[in-house]
C-alpha cells in the first residue's frame, strides 16, 4: 500500500484538528465511530467556508444522515470542536441504534421538552400566584378591623368603642401571635387559647362576649368578602367559621333586681344633693326614671336637636337589633323637662344635654360609676331603707315593675321601652313611629301618675321656665 493510499484510509477513519482545517472548498473527510456498525462522522468544507459536521450511519437498508452542527475553525470562531462534535455523533448512534429514526425521536424528544418547559412554567407561575394570594390575604386582626369597619353606621358608637377596645387589649395586646396569623389558617384550637385566659380570670362574660364578636367577624368574612359594596380589598379565602366549634359556656345569670318604692324614693330625693355624684349625671340618672326607663346609651346619644319641646317629645334614633334604624318616640313629661331645664343651666353651651364637657356626651360608664358613689355615700341610708346594690340598668326594670303594678299592659309598656316588638306591633305600629305616640303619652301619663304617689316626698315642681338653646327641635 503507498504512502498516498494509508494517508486517505486514516482520514477515513481517524481524523485530526489540522486535517479538519484543511479541507478544501467541496472537500469532505470521514471519521468512523469506535465499535461495528456505529456510523460515522462526515465533515464537509461549504462554499462559506465553513466546515459542516453531519452523522452517518445505514440502518436496515437505509441510509441516516443527520446534521451535527458546524465545526468551529478557529479558537475565536463559532461551532462546535472536535471532541464535541465525537460526543455528538456517539449520541446520535446510540439513537439511532435504539430507536431507529434519529429525526422523529429528536423530534418528540423536543416535544416533551417543550411540554416540560411549559409545564414548569405554569407551576412557577401558579406558585408565584399562590404567593400572592397569601401575601394579600388578610391576618385575624385585618378580619377584625375589617368588621369593626362594616358596623360603622349600624351601631352606635359604643358598640364600636368597645370592639375596638377588645382588637386592642383582648386580642392585639393578649394573643399577638395568633392574631397575625391569616384569618383562613385559624383552628378552633387557637380561638380556645384566645379565650381560655379571660375565661381563666374569671371574666366569663368577657369571654362570651368575645367569643360573639370572633364568630360575628368570621361570618362577615365568609358571607360578604366578594360583595360588591364592601370597601376593603383584602381576601381572606374563609372555608369555614372555627368560632362555632367553641361552644358557648357562660350562662348568664338572670337579672331581677329592682328597687322598692322606699329605696326609689330615697335614690330620688337625695342623688343630687350627694357631693360625690356630678349634677349632670344626677339628673341623667332622674331623667332615665322620669320617662319610665329608657336605654341610657340612647339618651345620652341625643342631642338637643333630638327634644321637641312644642310637642314635648324626644325623637331616639333606635338602633337596637340587626334591622333597619328607626325613630322611638318619647313623651315629655313635666318632671322631665323641669330635669332638662336644670341640666341646660348647668352646661348651657353643650349640643348635648348629658354633657360635662360640651364636647360629647358623658360616657357610658359614667352613670354606673355615679351610682357606685351614691351607695358609698350616707344618702343610701334612712331609718328604714338601706338601699341594696344596683346598677342603672335596674332602673328600667324598676320602671317597667312599677308599669305592672298599675296594671299597664305588656304591650303598652314594651311600646314605650322600646323593647323589640313582634307580630302586629312590629308591623302597625313601628312602620309609624308616631301613629304610636297617642297611645305611649297615655302610658307615659299612667306611670308618671304612678311614680307621684311614689314620690310623695319629693320636691314639687317649681321655678321659672329656662329657654332651652335655639337649635332644639320646635
Amino acid at each position: 500500500m503507498s504512502q498516498n493510499q494509508s494517508k486517505q484510509k486514516s482520514q477515513r477513519r481517524i481524523l485530526t484538528d489540522v486535517s479538519i482545517r484543511a479541507l478544501s472548498l467541496g472537500e469532505t473527510a470521514t471519521e468512523s465511530l469506535p465499535g461495528r456498525g456505529t456510523g460515522s462522522i462526515y465533515f464537509e468544507r461549504r462554499p462559506s467556508g465553513s466546515i459542516d459536521c453531519y452523522f452517518r450511519m445505514r440502518k436496515n437498508g437505509k441510509s441516516i444522515k443527520f446534521k451535527i452542527g458546524t465545526y468551529r475553525n478557529s479558537a475565536r470562531s463559532f461551532g462546535l470542536s472536535l471532541v464535541e462534535v465525537r460526543d455528538k455523533a456517539r449520541e446520535l448512534s446510540h439513537i439511532a441504534t435504539e430507536h431507529g429514526d434519529v429525526k422523529q425521536y429528536l423530534a418528540e424528544q423536543a416535544e416533551a421538552e417543550e411540554q416540560a418547559r411549559q409545564e414548569r412554567e405554569r407551576a412557577f407561575e401558579e406558585a408565584r400566584r399562590q404567593a400572592e394570594l397569601e401575601a394579600s390575604r388578610g391576618t385575624l386582626s385585618e378580619l377584625f378591623n375589617d368588621y369593626i369597619d362594616s358596623r360603622r353606621g349600624k351601631n352606635d358608637a359604643r358598640y364600636i368603642r368597645e370592639l375596638e377596645r377588645v382588637l386592642k387589649v383582648e386580642l392585639e395586646g393578649s394573643a399577638q401571635v395568633i392574631v397575625r396569623m391569616k384569618a383562613r389558617d385559624i383552628r378552633p384550637d387557637h380561638i380556645r387559647e384566645i379565650l381560655q385566659p379571660i375565661w381563666d380570670r374569671g371574666a366569663k362574660s368577657m369571654a362570651d362576649k368575645l367569643r360573639s364578636y370572633l364568630h360575628a367577624a368570621f361570618e362577615y368574612g365568609l358571607r360578604y368578602e366578594y360583595s360588591l359594596d364592601r370597601k376593603s380589598s383584602r381576601v381572606y379565602s374563609l372555608e369555614s367559621n372555627p368560632v362555632a366549634a367553641t361552644p358557648k359556656e357562660h350562662k348568664g345569670r338572670a337579672l331581677t333586681r329592682a328597687l322598692n318604692e322606699d329605696e326609689l324614693s330615697l335614690f330620688w330625693n337625695t342623688v343630687t344633693e350627694a357631693e360625690s355624684v356630678g349634677p349632670i349625671v344626677a339628673r341623667l340618672l332622674l331623667f332615665i326614671i322620669s320617662t319610665g326607663g329608657q336605654r341610657i346609651d340612647q339618651i345620652l346619644r341625643e342631642p338637643w336637636t333630638s327634644y321637641n319641646f312644642k310637642e314635648k317629645v324626644l325623637v331616639i334614633d333606635e338602633r337596637k337589633g340587626k334591622g333597619n334604624n328607626h325613630a322611638h318616640l318619647v313623651p315629655l313629661t313635666s318632671r322631665s323637662i323641669k330635669l332638662l331645664e336644670e341640666a341646660y343651666a348647668i352646661n348651657p353651651s353643650s349640643p348635648w344635654p348629658w354633657s360635662t364637657t360640651g364636647e360629647g356626651p358623658v360616657d357610658i360608664s359614667t352613670p354606673g360609676d355615679a351610682v357606685k358613689k351614691w351607695l358609698k355615700s350616707s344618702f343610701s341610708k334612712s331609718e328604714k331603707t338601706l338601699v341594696s346594690y344596683f346598677t342603672p340598668r335596674d332602673l328600667r326594670r324598676t320602671c317597667s315593675q312599677i308599669m305592672q303594678r298599675n296594671k299597664i299592659d305588656t304591650e303598652a309598656c314594651n311600646l314605650l321601652q322600646s323593647h323589640g316588638l313582634t307580630g302586629v306591633v312590629a308591623k302597625h305600629y313601628q312602620n309609624d313611629p308616631y301613629s304610636y305616640l297617642p297611645r305611649n303619652r297615655d302610658t307615659m301619663k299612667r306611670f308618671d301618675a304612678a311614680l307621684d304617689g311614689i314620690l310623695l316626698g319629693s320636691k314639687k315642681l317649681h321655678g321659672n321656665i329656662i329657654s332651652f338653646p335655639e337649635n332644639s327641635a320646635h
